[in-house]
């Protein structure tokens, strides 16, 4: 009798883990419907700035009719349609993964800057998934490929997208979301595996949740619909992944959660000394990963 109410609870949740993945796919395709109903409507201003590369600030309109900044390099001297990189800052806002300077090496560099908002982003809307921060994040994020791809001097097939921490969160749902995407590279990504997250210690994730009272199931639920956990099973691409054995910010092991259900070719570059920080290894090794898939 036991095994049979054993097999029963595995039966029931099983059913039930199909039912959420189901309810988040259609969460998300509801969401794309309504970003791709939206005019881009975008205006370019050349910044004008004496380098030897072209830079531009990029204004679009996003989900909600919300116009979204970005800013653009641009190499000179490009024969044709180059690669782009779409990079997203880390949870201050400001501090991108990838820098504009790098388009020197045949890229397109767009840095988005998705929505700001009142108070933790981590906690904007997060009674229920629709109107919670990371949806318009990630909305906002996509939306900067479609302009990438309405430009003539941007290869629509060779994108790839790059961050860190927050970016690098972002970064694996939004190619995980948009087929568009051909390579990620995510260093110490934020964002991942937010249950395991809200019970360690020291997390980013557990800190603001604790501080605001909100480290419950309701909150967490919520956030379950923009965790990379429930989203990298439909990420195709490859995936160049990194952790710090010694960062506390995002854990190690919500990474390794995330890294492990990447069904695609992948790689973890694991460091038992960083902390939440740049590492030049990474860098290193992010590059060999977009060049190899974006250049020809």
């Amino acid at each position: 009798m036991m095994a049979f109410y054993g097999r029963l609870l595995l039966l029931l949740a099983t059913y039930a883990g199909v039912a959420f993945a189901q309810d988040v796919a259609r969460f998300w395709r509801n969401t794309l419907e309504r970003l791709a109903a939206e005019p881009v409507d975008a205006t370019v201003k050349d910044l004008r700035e004496p380098l030897p590369y072209k830079t531009y600030e990029v204004m679009y309109r996003s989900l909600g009719g919300v116009r979204v900044r970005a800013l653009l390099a641009m190499p000179i001297g490009a024969s044709g349609p180059v690669p782009a990189i779409v990079t997203v800052p880390g949870y201050g806002g400001l501090q991108q993964g990838i820098m504009l300077a790098e388009c020197q090496r045949g890229y397109a560099i767009l840095q988005v800057f998705p929505r700001m908002v009142e108070g933790e982003k981590l906690l904007y809307g997060i009674a229920r998934p629709e109107g919670a921060y990371y949806q318009l994040a990630y909305a906002d994020v996509i939306r900067g490929i479609d302009y990438l791809v309405s430009r003539k001097d941007v290869d629509a097939g060779r994108i790839g997208i790059a961050g860190t921490s927050q970016g690098g969160g972002i970064s694996l749902a939004v190619a995980s979301l948009d087929k568009r995407v051909k390579v990620v590279a995510a260093h110490v990504p934020f964002l991942c595996d937010f249950r395991q997250a809200a019970r360690t210690d020291g997390s980013l994730v557990k800190q603001i949740l604790d501080k605001a009272g909100k480290n419950d199931e309701a909150a967490l639920a919520t956030l379950d619909y923009f965790d990379p956990l429930r989203l990298v099973g439909e990420l195709r691409v490859p995936a160049v992944v990194s952790s710090g054995g010694r960062d506390a910010v995002c854990p190690a092991g919500t990474i390794r959660a995330v890294f492990d259900r990447i069904p695609g070719v992948k790689t973890l570059f694991h460091d038992p000394e960083l902390v939440h920080t740049t590492s030049l290894g990474f860098y290193e090794l992010g590059w060999v990963w977009l060049d190899r898939s974006l250049k020809r």
